[in-house]
């Protein structure tokens, strides 16, 4: 079975609202999968997501496998789950972007077997990326060497012109001044190199990072750790 829904704006619109009420402990009990409502069922998950990353990272994994054991014996559901889970978990927009709540659930869609191996590939992927620069981990810059300061590194699609306007952007915030500013192009297109800024096109970069996340920048410290990981950077 092949279908295609679209990550969806209301579940990060009610993420981004702190909606969630309740507690994590039972919470899909005796609540139907999918509403009549679509919409009651996206924002009790956006309930759920914001619970979970609040919570112990064991007890939100269990309440996550519960959830799944759940969407087994619902293949629609499992599909229109798994879109939103991956808005919420893997997401720069979403306060709910979370590395482990995301590969658990990537784990078990390629446990469970629902979605086929052509299916899981893009979330696999996704779960590849997003292990890698969390914060406290040692920073990954492609073809960059780190000089021992901290650094701001921006990540972006050369082809889009809002990627340019956050250039602009982070050019002009005083809390980059004095920051080494790095540039990673992604894409074929090509750009004049920023003032002020150095611009890399690392051949590897699609290993490190998701194009379709651009604009994003994360910090690196002067230990060569991730400061802070991937935000949005308009």
């Amino acid at each position: 079975m092949r279908l295609r829904f679209p990550a969806t704006v209301a579940c990060l619109i009610c993420l981004l609202a702190g909606c969630s009420t309740g507690s994590l402990s039972g919470f899909w009990k005796d609540v139907p999968l999918l509403e009549d409502d679509i919409q009651v069922s996206e924002d009790r998950f956006a309930d759920f997501a914001e619970l979970a990353v609040s919570s112990p990272e064991n007890d939100a994994i269990a309440a996550l496998d519960v959830l799944y054991n759940r969407l087994l014996k619902d293949e629609v559901a499992y599909y229109v789950y798994s879109e939103w889970m991956d808005g919420a978990f893997y997401s720069v927009f979403s306060p709910c972007r979370n590395a482990s709540l995301y590969s658990h659930a990537v784990d078990r869609m390629v446990k469970d077997g629902i979605l086929n191996e052509d299916e899981c590939r893009p979330y696999v992927r996704r779960r590849g990326w997003i292990n890698i620069n969390t914060e406290g981990s040692e920073a990954v810059v492609p073809d960059v060497v780190l000089s021992g300061e901290r650094t701001l590194v921006l990540v972006i699609d050369m082809s889009c012109p809002s990627c340019l306007k956050a250039i602009e952007k982070l050019s002009l915030d005083p809390e980059w001044d004095g920051v080494r500013k790095i540039a990673i192009g992604l894409g074929y297109s090509s750009i004049p190199k920023p003032e002020g800024w150095e611009l890399y096109t690392p051949d590897n970069a699609s290993e490190v990072y998701d194009i379709r996340l651009s604009p994003v920048y994360y910090v690196v410290s002067s230990e060569g750790k991730v400061e802070k990981s991937y935000t949005a950077a308009l």
